[in-house]
């Protein structure tokens, strides 16, 4: 869309059902310096302007009161279809209503009849500013949002090339992202994959961040190590890109280093949410140090590594804003993680209130004793024994997450899930943790890849203790004893029930018809 340049003469469109006012309208404009075109009513200037489009335009002046459809009718039309383009009215009538309505509807003030040729020019020139000023940003928007879609194209083909079953969820909120991923293979069979957040949503966020993985994979393939990636661009935002108050970027990214022969995984973490591994059953956890070294460009630093095993089951990775939607949510980041990724069901309303960007990645590791297939985690949390008084808090937890991973669809089975998932968690912290803060317990929930059965893993620290819950429920069921009335639900509600380690660790396999995801 074309716009004008500051050595062209500003066009201004003026409309004035008066002939008399407005032919001295047009003269004290063109005293301003503009181009006029002068039309009687509102009606003619929406056409005109739908003819040869807004952008011809650098202003409107309209007169106020104008038989048919005013100027501040008018004025919320044009505004409506360009808001980069500045209204001016005009009015004989100084009531302060007027102007609160024209701020209201975001219009350019007003001049007062008679006009006066300072007033006229102060608030035209005003006008055409904020006019010009605002296609800038609109022109700046456009080409920003193009880099933003060609960045989200160059993520998915790197890594489609890089790591074909890698899964990849991408959502920009404003202009180019400073969230980005990229894969590295190496020659000692060593495959990394590298996240980064950069602050801000700026164009500068994404440039920094690709800067840093055209800068990391050029070093790593150089046989440095992602130490010495992580320190050198530290070093640079400290001393060059940090050297001034103004500018203040930092730079979030995690690294997970996965040696193929001896199967270990190391991790590297500079600011960014700790990933996640999933066992083939689907019980995730956390990896890494829980806390990690603070993001690039905070000061200086060492980047220790943990390690981990290897092993088959799911990798998650995600940026900090899929953490922060979860926790408004009031959901658990796996089930989010779990939804967006699922391609059969719309994310928009999930999406809309995220006030960040978000990525999320999910692969899998598989060896010759892989099941076909894996479950996927939805839910996994660590609480300590003195939650107990708000196990209905918990309760809601669960509820939405599991709610929230299945999608549109009802599943009835998921009311038994919930049931047990209660009974088991009341058992947990109260005779497991003995509602001690110092103890804790382990809730860990996973669905099938089809959705038609859920994986229920609870673990506490307590000592244990071995329950006969088949002798205890037909003594209470002669004798309508209520104790325990939990650990029996739990035994006979799911389609299996096991026991283990003393009574610490319980899993519950739940089984039903429902529609695959």
């Amino acid at each position: 869309m074309d716009t004008h340049t500051s050595a062209q003469k500003p066009h201004a469109l003026l409309v004035d059902d008066e002939k008399s006012s407005r032919d001295l309208g047009k003269i004290m404009l063109e005293r301003c310096g503009c181009k006029v075109t002068s039309v009687e009513g509102a009606g003619t200037a929406k056409a005109l302007i739908e003819q040869g489009g807004s952008s011809r335009f650098d202003l409107v002046v309209s007169d106020y009161w104008m038989p048919g459809e005013s100027g501040l009718e008018l004025m919320k039309s044009i505004t409506q279809e360009d808001s980069t383009l500045s209204v001016v009215l005009m009015t004989a009538d100084g009531e302060r209503e007027i102007l609160e309505t024209l701020i209201l509807n975001g219009g350019c003030g007003y001049i007062h009849k008679p006009l006066v040729l300072e007033a006229v020019r102060e608030r035209v020139e005003r006008a055409i500013e904020r006019t010009r000023h605002m296609r800038e940003l609109r022109e700046m928007q456009i080409e920003a949002n193009k880099v933003a879609d060609n960045q989200r194209a160059l993520l998915e083909r790197q890594l489609a090339l890089r790591w074909p079953d890698i899964e990849l969820f991408f959502i920009s909120k404003s202009q180019a992202s400073g969230d980005f991923v990229s894969a590295v293979e190496l020659s000692d069979n060593r495959k990394i994959l590298l996240a980064s957040d950069g602050s801000g949503h700026e164009l500068s966020s994404a440039f920094q961040s690709t800067y840093f993985h055209g800068l990391a994979r050029g070093m790593l393939e150089r046989e440095a190590t992602i130490d010495e990636v992580f320190a050198y661009f530290n070093d640079a935002l400290l001393a060059e890109w940090n050297s001034s108050d103004a500018s203040m970027q930092s730079l979030a990214t995690c690294a997970l280093i996965m040696d193929l022969e001896s199967k270990t995984l190391e991790i590297a973490n500079a600011g960014f949410p700790r990933p996640f591994h999933s066992n083939p059953d689907g019980f995730a956890s956390a990896l890494g140090d829980e806390v990690g070294a603070p993001p690039l460009g905070w000061f200086l630093s060492e980047f220790p590594r943990s390690q981990a095993p290897l092993g088959p089951g799911r990798i998650y990775i995600w940026t900090d804003g899929l953490s922060d939607l979860a926790a408004d949510q009031g959901i658990d980041p796996l089930a989010l993680a779990d939804r967006l990724l699922n391609k059969n069901f719309p994310h928009e309303n999930l999406t809309s209130n995220a006030g960040d960007d978000i990525a999320v990645l999910r692969f899998e590791e598989k060896d010759e004793n892989s099941p076909a297939s894996f479950h996927y985690p939805l839910i996994s949390v660590r609480i300590s024994g003195d939650q107990l008084d708000n196990i209905d808090t918990w309760q809601a937890y669960c509820e939405k997450s599991l709610s929230i991973a299945q999608g549109p669809k009802t599943n009835p089975l998921l009311s038994d899930v919930l049931v047990c998932i209660r009974e088991g968690l009341i058992n947990a912290l109260k005779h497991g943790c003995e509602a001690r803060d110092d103890r804790f317990c382990e809730l860990r929930v996973s669905r099938s890849p089809n959705g038609e059965s859920y994986l229920v893993q609870i673990k506490d620290e307590g000592e244990g203790h071995e329950f006969d819950w088949e002798a205890h429920a037909d003594k209470a069921a002669e004798a309508l004893i209520p104790e325990h009335r939990g650990m029996i639900m739990m035994q006979t509600i799911p389609e299996r029930t096991c026991v283990s380690e003393n009574g610490t660790l319980i899993l519950m396999e739940f089984r039903g018809e429902v529609g695959a995801n």
